[in-house]
């Protein structure tokens, strides 16, 4: 309902609320009740109205006289006397009111006292009107203000969420690294357990050997000098009639997941190292292009740049201990 509207349901005359309207831009109804209040005497009509007014009274005054006009529109359901058909309009929208008839009755206008009980009562409905605007906004800024802390809890949450997930990933981590070197620990120490016992072997059979070699070189026919060639010592093993070699090869890989077990082949002592490490790749297949042989005592490394030498020429005959690298 428009200000226009509301002001005249109240019983204030059309000229005045259109004066007041005016008067104040249209600004509002609060604007309009103020003026209405302040100029109470402010009819709203020019003097130019007023005696076109009277001029048209005085001109129409004898048909008057002959037949009554309609001064109102009358609500047969309730009684009320409205000043025009908009305000009956008005009436049946809001009431529901159907039954309606012109009348005679002219509407009588509001006293001082009466004009003065409406205003209070409009200015009263205004402010339990602006009364409930304002809770209604309390209400919607409490609403926003738990939509805003169960989004900020949400956030957090997830945020909790998040961090729990990254410490149980870290976690794992440090559980999968320890595994790893617990693993590699015990990698080691099983290669270095083989490295003992084939350290052992080794020196064992090469005591055997020598002890054979040995034996073989003492004379059957006459042992009246023997003691005289014990204390001499026992004669170093020749290495001018081998035409073999033995090599016993010990990979130490890093690269193997489980130790790799040694690898024992005889060569002829003409044979190069290159056909050595042919061997070795053929045994070992996942080794890498560059690889090392070696002797521990006396230490003596073997790369690619020996390949060209026989296994007699490096040493390594009757027989060697070799260990693999990479």
């Amino acid at each position: 309902m428009s200000d226009e509207e509301t002001l005249l349901g109240f019983g204030f005359p059309e000229e005045r609320v259109k004066a007041a309207l005016s008067a104040t831009n249209n600004g509002g109804l609060d604007a309009a009740l103020n003026w209405l209040e302040a100029n109470p005497n402010d009819s709203g009509i020019s003097e130019n109205s007023s005696t076109n007014d009277d001029k048209t009274n005085t001109d129409i005054a004898p048909e008057e006289a002959v037949t009554e006009e309609a001064q109102s529109i009358v609500c047969n359901e309730c009684a009320k006397l409205f000043k025009n058909e908009d305000h009956a309009q008005f009436h049946a929208v809001k009431s529901g009111h159907t039954d309606f008839a012109q009348s005679t009755q002219a509407i009588k206008p509001l006293t001082e006292e009466e004009k003065k009980q409406k205003l209070d009562e409009l200015q009263i409905k205004l402010k339990e009107k602006r009364a409930k605007a304002e809770e209604e906004e309390k209400k919607r800024q409490r609403e926003n203000e738990i939509i805003r802390r169960k989004a900020g809890k949400d956030q957090s949450e997830n945020q909790e969420r998040l961090k729990e997930q990254q410490m149980k990933r870290e976690l794992a981590e440090q559980q999968r690294i320890k595994r790893e070197d617990q693993e590699a620990a015990r990698r080691i120490k099983l290669q270095i357990e083989q490295n003992r016992k084939d350290r052992a072997a080794r020196i064992a059979q090469e005591k055997a050997e020598r002890e054979n070699a040995g034996s073989a070189n003492i004379p059957s026919g006459d042992n009246t000098n023997l003691p005289s060639m014990i204390n001499a010592g026992l004669p170093k093993v020749s290495t001018e009639g081998s035409t073999q070699a033995r090599l016993q090869i010990r990979p130490m890989l890093q690269s193997a997941s489980e130790p790799v077990k040694p690898l024992t082949h005889t060569f002829s002592a003409d044979q190069t190292l290159k056909d050595v490490f042919k061997f070795v790749k053929e045994q070992i297949p996942h080794l890498g292009r560059h690889i090392k042989l070696s002797t521990t005592f006396p230490r003596k490394d073997f790369s690619t740049h020996h390949e060209s030498k026989t296994l007699k020429e490096l040493g390594l005959v009757p027989n060697a201990a070799l260990i693999l690298t990479e």
